[in-house]
Order: C-alpha cells, then structure tokens, then sequence
C-alpha cells in the first residue's frame, strides 16, 4: 500500500490532486449551468402560462419536458464532485495515493459514460499520475519491461 504520510505529496500525486480539483471545479460549474437553465425555463414556462391561460402552447410543453430532464440531472452533477472529493481528492492529500486509484478510474470511466466528458477524462488522467506516483515511490518504472532469456 502506498501511503505517504506526513512526507508530502511527490509531483504525480499533486499533479493527479491537482487534476481532481479541476474536474470537481467544473462539475460545480455544470451544476450552476444547470440551475441557471432550469431558472430560465421556469420563467418561460410562467410566462407563458400567463400568455395562454387556457391551454399552453407547444413550446411551453416542450420546454416543460426539458425543465423535468434538466432538474433530474444536472443535480447528480453535485454527487460526482461528492463522490469525487471524498474518494479520490482527500485520499490523495492525505497522502494515501493507492487508495485513490481506483476510485479514481471507475468515477471517470461512469463519468464518461454519462455525459461528463471532461471530468472524466481530467479524472482518468489523474488516475494515470496517480499509477506514476506508485510505480516511482515503490522504485518501479511505467514501463514494463520484459525479459527473455534463451
């Protein structure tokens, strides 16, 4: 296990910290874009209500539709950067950069996957300077080597 105590974080692993505080930074701003949107719509939706008091037009029901999508989603935008703050980002400044590892593919594989493009892949990258950081304080290389003896 890799832990580095009270000894400091060595280039990759700030890096890879680093890394994961810029991807939860930008999953708090899809967050904000996402409210700002549903801000948007709701207003339209009311004034459109008021316009068409006896039925609402076909945008309004398009955009209510849009509205719900938006309010079911963008909040798990908050759980990813949850998610990626207490188990990948405080491991790593802590100090316990194998425990980070994981975590830190698989959140950025689901992110991907998902539709969080750029996290996913700033948190993939990390999970690579978090894989550096091991194999350099445990005194292997990133590359593997191999031999053949004949």
């Amino acid at each position: 296990m890799h832990d580095m105590g009270s000894h400091g974080l060595d280039y990759d692993a700030s890096t890879a910290k680093s890394l994961v505080l810029a991807a939860m930074i930008l999953g708090v701003i899809f967050f904000a874009m996402g409210l700002i949107g549903v801000a948007v719509l709701l207003t339209f939706l009311y004034t459109a209500g008021q316009l068409g008091a006896s039925s609402p037009p076909p945008v309004a029901i398009s955009a209510s539709f849009l509205g719900i999508i938006v309010l079911i989603f963008f909040p798990i935008a908050i759980v990813w950067v949850l998610l990626d703050f207490f188990l990948i980002y405080k491991p790593i400044s802590q100090g316990k950069i194998s425990s980070a590892e994981d975590p830190a593919l698989i959140l950025g594989i689901i992110q991907i996957a998902v539709g969080g493009f750029i996290t996913g892949v700033l948190l993939i990258i990390a999970w690579v300077k978090i894989r550096d950081s091991i194999a350099n304080s445990s005194g292997r290389t990133g590359n593997t080597e191999f031999k053949v003896k004949f």
